[in-house]
């Protein structure tokens, strides 16, 4: 295996309604806006410790997804620490009528409480409680480094180019 000891970097999801989206991701997953690129017209949502967590991409004008409530995407899952988490979403899943796939259900293969449902595009949002994640999670050292909005530039880079505006990306490439 050429891969190994990584960890999943972010998500970029094709919306066909940018702004619903952002308003999904915020008030269902907890996400906050960390940019937005009106000329790509991307918006960007972390949890707090990267840049983004999961990018929204906006189709090309008149472009839409298919209407089968399964996108491109089978799912993707996030992580949480405890079972209850699990069971205080479904009643906001329910109130807010946001099509629920499975669960709550604690799934056998794998040990963890887990519930599936469908963003606004059909894609399939799975959130499991994986305690273990967070046992090994270097969370408390990487709160404790307080970065500020668009402060997000590689440590490996010189003062000149952190100075001038330059992430690892490249300079302006999350702009707003």
């Amino acid at each position: 295996m050429l891969v190994r000891n990584a960890v999943l970097g972010h998500i970029v999801l094709n919306v066909a309604d940018l702004k619903k989206s952002e308003r999904f991701y915020q008030s269902v997953l907890g996400l906050k806006i960390s940019a937005r690129n009106r000329q790509t017209r991307m918006t960007f949502l972390s949890y707090g410790r990267e840049h983004h967590d999961i990018a929204l991409q906006a189709l090309p004008r008149g472009a839409k997804h298919d209407g089968s409530g399964m996108g491109k995407l089978h799912h993707f899952c996030i992580y949480v620490e405890r079972n209850e988490i699990i069971d205080r979403i479904y009643p906001m899943l329910k109130r807010r009528k946001i099509p629920i796939v499975s669960g709550p259900e604690t799934l056998v293969v794998a040990g963890n409480r887990s519930i599936s449902f469908l963003d606004p595009d059909g894609n399939r949002v799975e959130i499991a409680c994986n305690a273990n994640k967070f046992k090994y999670d270097h969370r408390k050292r990487a709160a404790g480094r307080r970065r500020k909005p668009g402060d997000w530039i590689s440590p490996r880079q010189s003062p000149a180019k952190r100075r001038a505006g330059f992430n690892r990306l490249g300079r302006g490439h999350h702009v707003d």
